[in-house]
C-alpha cells in the first residue's frame, strides 16, 4: 500500500513539472504577451525601436527669429501625451550669464481644456517659435513640452542675436 502511494506520489509531480515552461519559453508560447493579464511584455522588457527624440532647429524667416521644435517618435508605438490646458510647450531664453531673460509662460493664461496628442511610429510632434526682441548677444533657447506626467523632452540651441 505505501509502495502504491509513493509511486502515485512522484507520477503526480511527474506530471505536474511538465506544465511548466522556462521564462525564456514564453515568447514562443504566448508571442510575449501576458494573456491572463492582456498586457505586452515586450514593453516591459524595454524592447524598442528607439526614443522620442527632441530637436530645435532653425528656421529661416525674414527679420525675425524663427526656431521649430520638434520630438519624433522612433519607438515601435505610438505614443500618446496629456495636456491638462492649451498650453503644450513652454521655453526660456538665458543670456550669455545663464540668467533667464524670457520665459515664454511668464505672464499669460491658457486654456483649461484637456487635450491628447497622439504621435504615430516615425511621426513627429512640432511647434514654430518666434522669439521676442531681444538686444545684441549670445542665448541659449531651451524647448520643452508641458505634458503632464511624462518627460519634458527638452531640447536646446544657442542663439546669436546681431
Amino acid at each position: 500500500m505505501k509502495r502504491l502511494l509513493m509511486i502515485t506520489i512522484i507520477l503526480m509531480a511527474g506530471m505536474a513539472g511538465c506544465g511548466t515552461a522556462d521564462e525564456n519559453d514564453s515568447d514562443s508560447t504566448n508571442n510575449g504577451t501576458n494573456q491572463e493579464a492582456g498586457e505586452d511584455m515586450t514593453v516591459q522588457k524595454g524592447i524598442v525601436a528607439g526614443a522620442m527624440e527632441p530637436s530645435l532647429t532653425k528656421q529661416d524667416a525674414a527679420d525675425q527669429n524663427v526656431y521649430v521644435y520638434s520630438v519624433k517618435n522612433q519607438t515601435e508605438q505610438e505614443k500618446t501625451f496629456e495636456f491638462s490646458s492649451g498650453q503644450k510647450i513652454d521655453y526660456e531664453l538665458r543670456n550669455e550669464k545663464g540668467e533667464v531673460v524670457y520665459k515664454d509662460s511668464k505672464n499669460k493664461m491658457y486654456t483649461q481644456a484637456l487635450q491628447e496628442i497622439t504621435v504615430k511610429q516615425g511621426e513627429a510632434f512640432t511647434q514654430k517659435i518666434v522669439l521676442p526682441k531681444l538686444e545684441s548677444g549670445s542665448y541659449t533657447l531651451t524647448v520643452w513640452m508641458t505634458a503632464k506626467g511624462d518627460q519634458d523632452y527638452k531640447a536646446t540651441t544657442a542663439v546669436e542675436i546681431e
